[in-house]
């Protein structure tokens, strides 16, 4: 018998891509712009202790669960202009980006307002929104709803910078990590605090794959720095794997990340061609870019999930590409939540005993998904049909939240 699902514990939320010599991007249209930050480019950072957090408490993970049904969609927030993400303070308001007019909205009680003060200003004036770019991910530090966290395309590259929330009023923003390499398209975007208290941060390849292989870039990685409001920001904590600000590499673009509660961490990914991903990831893993796409590449036998010759494979994978784009993903104890744009589908990911399973779809009626998220009780979804690619309904776009049932 189906069972009402109400506590999505301890979860987080998750964009496009294309590549060199004019090869399909993640959103489905080609566009080879190289990118305009040098390779190699530093990250302009204070500097920190870098001690790491207290470990999260970690609940199970329920694998007795063998479906799951969206039994209900009630719209949040509407008429919504290119959102990318979401985030939601204690209060349960959510805070939502428009990745165009670079500009953060809350939306409280059925009320949409845009924040203001120094900070809105300024993200509005730098945001580069050319192609794929502009203003992305949300993060707030856990615990403290006034401090605030976002990815953003600059003249000067991809950053992450740090802002203070007052009301509806934002501090000028400080720079936590600047001069990721950026493009019109694979900036990555998404980023998110793990249960260790540090914060993770999704960039892509920006359209020169070749960057994801080079250790000297930021570019292809997912990177795990310190934030916690203080000069601190932006600083390796000592246990990364590298002894520098990257936690994993080999990424084409990263759009997802979320932790399942048991702390498995676990990230979406654009393909070029062949195969989009869902990984596991791992500290110093290096998943393959450019040299594989899923299992494409991959020695005789190797399965999802295996790590060959260096290279780690996903968990989960989509074929063609042109069924997913992964973008946001929440992860719950029910498994893992999939936001797909050119596929215009959520997929649902089994998770439990012996690993992961088949990506189920479980709505396909609201177009192009942009991202998963939950507020540690529900999982809603924002849609993504009205920056140029897809097509708009009435009232699109939307944040949702989703009724669900589990079997």
């Amino acid at each position: 018998m189906a069972t009402r699902v109400r506590n999505a514990t301890l979860a987080s939320a998750c964009l496009g891509g294309a590549l060199v010599l004019a090869a399909c991007s993640g959103d489905g249209s080609a566009d080879p712009s190289p990118s305009s930050t040098a390779a190699g480019s530093v990250p302009q950072v204070t500097a920190g202790s870098g001690a790491p957090g207290e470990p999260a408490v970690a609940p199970s993970v329920n694998s007795e669960v063998t479906s799951v049904e969206v039994t209900g969609i009630e719209p949040i927030a509407t008429d919504l202009a290119a959102p990318w993400d979401a985030v939601f303070t204690s209060s349960g308001d959510a805070l939502v980006t428009e990745r165009d007019a670079g500009r953060i909205l809350r939306v409280s009680g059925g009320t949409t307002t845009a924040l203001t003060g120094p900070g809105a200003d300024a993200l509005a004036a730098a945001v580069d929104a050319s192609g794929e770019a502009g203003l992305l991910g949300l993060a707030l530090l856990p615990g403290d709803d006034s401090v605030l966290y976002a990815y953003l395309t600059r003249g000067d590259g991809n950053a992450v910078v740090r802002m203070s929330l007052d009301g509806d009023a934002l501090s000028a923003p400080v720079d936590v990590v600047a001069g990721i390499p950026k493009a019109r398209n694979h900036d990555g975007g998404r980023i998110a605090f793990g249960p260790d208290g540090h914060l993770y941060v999704a960039t892509g390849d920006a359209a020169q794959a070749q960057l994801a292989q080079e250790r000297d870039s930021l570019a292809g990685k997912i990177l795990r720095v310190v934030a916690d409001g203080s000069d601190a920001d932006g600083s390796m904590p000592e246990d990364n794997p590298f002894g520098d600000l990257v936690w994993s590499m080999g990424h084409r673009n990263v759009q997802g990340l979320a932790w399942l509660p048991d702390g498995t961490m676990v990230a979406s990914e654009f393909g070029q061609n062949d195969a989009d991903e869902l990984n596991q990831i791992e500290p110093g893993a290096n998943y393959g870019w450019p040299e594989v796409e899923g299992l494409l590449g991959s020695p005789d036998g190797t399965q999802l999930g295996d790590t060959v010759d260096g290279f780690t494979y996903p968990v989960a994978q989509w074929q063609p590409t042109s069924s997913a784009s992964p973008s946001g993903i929440a992860a719950t104890e029910l498994g893992v939540f999939v936001a797909a744009l050119r596929g215009e589908t959520l997929y649902w990911v089994p998770y439990g005993s012996p690993g992961f399973g088949k990506p189920q779809a479980i709505v396909q009626d609201l177009g192009r998904l942009r991202a998963a998220v939950t507020d540690g009780a529900d999982v809603y979804v924002l849609t993504n049909n009205t920056d140029g690619r897809g097509s708009p309904r009435v009232a699109d776009d939307r944040l949702v939240k989703l009724e669900l049932s589990a079997g």
